[in-house]
This record gives C-alpha cells, sequence and structure tokens, in this order.
C-alpha cells in the first residue's frame, strides 16, 4: 500500500515539472534571446560610435593637410565612417556637417534588428548619437604655440641648378614643406590662444635684415640693402647662453662688407602669425653659400627666447618659459616652444671656437633645458656622417628626428610635425 502511493506521488511529481518547465521555456527562450538581441545592438552601437569618432578626427586631420577645405574633409568623414561603422544597421540616417572649424557627424536614426524582441513587438532598436572634433588651434586650443623654422639655404640646395639659385628641386621642396606647416599651424583665430612661426635661414651667415642689425651688433649696416645685414656667432663666454646682446653680454659679430659677399640673402622673421607674410617669406628664398649650422640653430634659439623681445618687437616677443611647464584645462602645457631644424648637408663653416656641428649641439642642449621641443629634418643626408648624427643628438627623442630622402618626404615630415602641434581632440 505505501509503495503504491510512492509510485503515484513520484508520477504527479514528474508531470507537475513537465507543466511548469513547459510554461517557462518561452520566457527562458525570451530571455536569452533578448540577451543576443542586446548583446547585438551593443556591439553595433559601440563599433558606430568608434566609427563616428574616426570619422571627425580624420576630417579633422584633412583640414588641417588641405588648408581648411570643407568640401575634402567631408569626403573624408563620410568614407571613414562607412569603412568602419557595424553591418549590423538596417537603416543608417547619418549626417556630416563643419562649422567654425569644428567637425560634426551626427546619427538621428540609425537602427539595429531585433529578431527575437521581436516577438513581443520590439523588432529593432535605435542608435542616436552625435559626435564632434575640434581642432586644438586658436581659441579651440588652450594653449600658446611658437615655432622657429630653422631652414638651410646653403649652395647645395640648388642642386645640379646655378650655385644661387631662386627655384630647384629641393630648393622648391624645401618652400612646400615650409608652406605646408604655416598653413596647419597659424590659425586665423588669435583672440586667446597665439600660434606663430619664426623663419631663420642659415647658410654661412645669418641675415637679420636692416631692422635688427644695430641692436644685434651694435654697428650700423655697411651699405643700403639687406646684403649687408649678415651676423656671426658671439665670440665670448656668453655664446651659449640667450641673454640679448648689450654692453655686457656682447653682441653678435657682423660680418663686414670688406670681407667677402653677405649669404644668405633671404633675411630672418621673427615669431609672427601672418599666414600671407610668412608664405610670401619662403616664396623668397635663395640658395647661396656653405653650411655654419650652429649660426642657424643659435638664431633659432634667440627668436623663442623672451629676453629678445625688445629687439623683435612686442608682436615677435616669446612668451615666458614658465609657460611651458603648466598644464591647461585639457591637460596638456599652456605653451609649446617648438623648434624645426632642417639642413640637407654637413655643418662645414665657423669662425672661432669649436668646429660649427660641436657649437650647433651645444646649443641644440641649452635649448632643451630651457623647456624647448626640437624636431630635426635630414633633406637627403644619408643614414650616417655628422649631419646625420646631428641631427640625431639635436632632436628631443628618436621620435623628433626625420629623415627624408626626397622631397615627397620632406613635406610630409613637416606635416607631421605641423599636426603633432595642430592636435585634435573630440569635443568634451
Amino acid at each position: 500500500m505505501t509503495n503504491k502511493r510512492k509510485c503515484s506521488f513520484l508520477k504527479s511529481e514528474s508531470g507537475t515539472i513537465s507543466i511548469i518547465f513547459a510554461l517557462i521555456l518561452p520566457v527562458l527562450v525570451a530571455i536569452v534571446g533578448a540577451a543576443v538581441d542586446y548583446g547585438r545592438y551593443t556591439s553595433a552601437r559601440a563599433r558606430t560610435l568608434q566609427a563616428m569618432d574616426t570619422a571627425v578626427l580624420a576630417a579633422g586631420r584633412v583640414l588641417q593637410i588641405e588648408n581648411g577645405d570643407e568640401a575634402k574633409a567631408l569626403a573624408a568623414a563620410e568614407r571613414y565612417y562607412h569603412e568602419n561603422k557595424s553591418n549590423m544597421l538596417s537603416n543608417d540616417n547619418v549626417t556630416f556637417s563643419i562649422e567654425d572649424g569644428e567637425i560634426t557627424v551626427s546619427i538621428t536614426d540609425s537602427r539595429v534588428r531585433t529578431p527575437f524582441l521581436g516577438v513581443i513587438g520590439i523588432g529593432e532598436m535605435k542608435i542616436r548619437n552625435v559626435s564632434k572634433a575640434i581642432i586644438a588651434a586658436g581659441s579651440n586650443s588652450g594653449s600658446h604655440v611658437e615655432i622657429a623654422m630653422m631652414l638651410d639655404v646653403m649652395g647645395s640646395i640648388c642642386g645640379s641648378y646655378p650655385y644661387n639659385c631662386t627655384s630647384a628641386t629641393k630648393l622648391d621642396a624645401m618652400k612646400a614643406a615650409a608652406k605646408d606647416l604655416i598653413d596647419i599651424v597659424v590659425w586665423e583665430d588669435q583672440s586667446l590662444y597665439s600660434s606663430r612661426i619664426a623663419l631663420v635661414l642659415f647658410s654661412e651667415h645669418v641675415n637679420v635684415g636692416t631692422e635688427y642689425f644695430s641692436a644685434i651688433t651694435g654697428t650700423s649696416p655697411e651699405g643700403n640693402d639687406d646684403e649687408r645685414t649678415c651676423v656671426r656667432a658671439r665670440d665670448n663666454a656668453n655664446r651659449y647662453e640667450a641673454a640679448k646682446p648689450n654692453g655686457s653680454k656682447g653682441h653678435c659679430t657682423h660680418f663686414p662688407q670688406s670681407s667677402g659677399t653677405c649669404r644668405p640673402t633671404a633675411t630672418l622673421m621673427p615669431l609672427s602669425a601672418n599666414k600671407d607674410a610668412l608664405k610670401a617669406h619662403v616664396d623668397a628664398f635663395a640658395g647661396r653659400g656653405s653650411t655654419a649650422g650652429h649660426l642657424g640653430t643659435q638664431f633659432a634659439w634667440y627668436t623663442l627666447d623672451p629676453d629678445w623681445g625688445s629687439i623683435w618687437g612686442n608682436q615677435s616677443k616669446g612668451l615666458p618659459y614658465s609657460m611651458t611647464t603648466e598644464v591647461n584645462q585639457h591637460g596638456k602645457p599652456r605653451l609649446y616652444k617648438i623648434a624645426v631644424l632642417m639642413t640637407d648637408g654637413e655643418y662645414n663653416k665657423q669662425y672661432s671656437g669649436d668646429g660649427s656641428t660641436t657649437q650647433a649641439r651645444e646649443f641644440c642642449t641649452a635649448m632643451k633645458n630651457q623647456g624647448i621641443v626640437i624636431y630635426t629634418v635630414g633633406f637627403e643626408i644619408g643614414t650616417s656622417g655628422s649631419a646625420y648624427d646631428t641631427m640625431q643628438q639635436c632632436a628631443s627623442s628618436s621620435d623628433h628626428f626625420y629623415n627624408a630622402s626626397n622631397g615627397d618626404e620632406l613635406r610630409m615630415s613637416f606635416r607631421d610635425i605641423a599636426m603633432q602641434v595642430s592636435t585634435l581632440r573630440l569635443a568634451e
């Protein structure tokens, strides 16, 4: 009697479990299906949002490189977005726009199918988002930028052309590279944060021009044109300092007319935010003379040094070094002081003391100790020799050294430097 009751109870219990399982099975399937659908949605959403960020940053790079060409930038944004978005989108309503240097990619109604949730009437889930990128220049940057471009205009830049040239393959490439950097770094909006560039041309000397010659040398120009305003380095104990020239620190030595021809003819241009004036100055470059690289390095430093502001004028006065160690609201330095040193050959001209190469390296060390970041660019200098070694040693790090073997690589090097300076960031 007892055993029969037990069997009956077991049969009854088994039947109950089956009924319960049958009742909850659809719920379990729905829960698992919903989890699968939601997982697909979150994956599609994450990939699509990443594609949006990639698109706006790509557009920003194109704006920098192509001198603000909005059509090319928008085309780049569309291309990068569609190449990187999720392939699970069943509908994709996306728009691209640029206004005041701010690139926007906006999704208003993109959808991901949800077949499991469709059982309860949720056949799709929507993605809505806006991604914006700001080019960190002008009022958006939070940082000031000062760049001294030291450019080698010695005779070898003329290549097989006449020794004194205004156009040649190498010279034209250098001009194009310099103007690329100017286009990217110097923006129109200088209201809150300045971005300025100085141009320091060197060959056998540095030509400071009539406007600055007397203050720098303590003498008057010997002639009426800029070809009589070349200077050499200080020949005293203050050689490796940037203190402005005066009675106690000593003036720079002028190159007298009686000693020969002043080289280069192109004059130094202190820090300026005038893009048109900077590019016009680049266009006037001419190749001439041998290579006193230490003089170019020295005067690149002088254009960045605040103490020289009284010589260059208030518009071209460098900001205090202390600002390079201060941090802005984006966690970046409030001021970037940068030297871009470019040469196409060995430093083979000096006037006293150590050789040009040794002096150049000493100047580089002193500049870095002041917080100046140095990028160096060799132009067809090979992979060994003193020019190669000097460019490596002067650079702030191995990542700051570029070795261009042709004109295209030279332009790419200058563009890369410029884009590192004019950084992009996603809008907060």
